[in-house]
């Protein structure tokens, strides 16, 4: 339900839009825009596709521009710990957008170090600062 929450009232042209969701006895599900070109991550490691760099740093351009968003501009400051490839989406177009929020978190702007009650996101992707007891900030 956070996810619903902070994604429901966060719109920028670099984050995929939720369209619904449904929270059932038995089934707990959110619909996003779709996204015909599915994950990056999906692109990046299909031997068959093959991506102009020029247009790689497009997409990676224009992701950055969602977490800017998330980071600075939104009403709620959220920061976003698992930005990887496979939450990097596409559209028709191979324009980018960002999706699963299910690991932000809100912040007060008026704080400038948030204190993580364990590690977060995906090893790997990561920032090294999520995995250790001290304070973050959205940097």
């Amino acid at each position: 339900m956070a996810e619903v929450i902070t994604i429901g009232r966060t719109y920028h042209k670099n984050l995929v839009e939720l369209c619904g969701f449904c929270f059932d006895a038995n089934l707990k599900a959110l619909e996003y825009e779709f996204m015909k070109n599915g994950s990056l991550e999906s692109r990046l490691f299909d031997k068959n596709i093959s991506i102009e760099w020029e247009k790689l740093q497009e997409i990676m351009i224009a992701a950055a521009k969602g977490l800017e968003y998330l980071h600075h501009s939104c009403e709620d400051m959220i920061i976003y710990y698992d930005i990887k490839p496979g939450n990097i989406l596409l559209d028709s177009n191979f324009s980018s957008k960002v999706v699963d929020f299910g690991l932000a978190k809100l912040c007060d702007r008026e704080r400038t170090h948030v204190t993580m009650s364990g590690g977060r996101g995906t090893p790997g992707y990561a920032a090294p600062e999520l995995w250790i007891p001290f304070p973050i900030t959205y940097k």
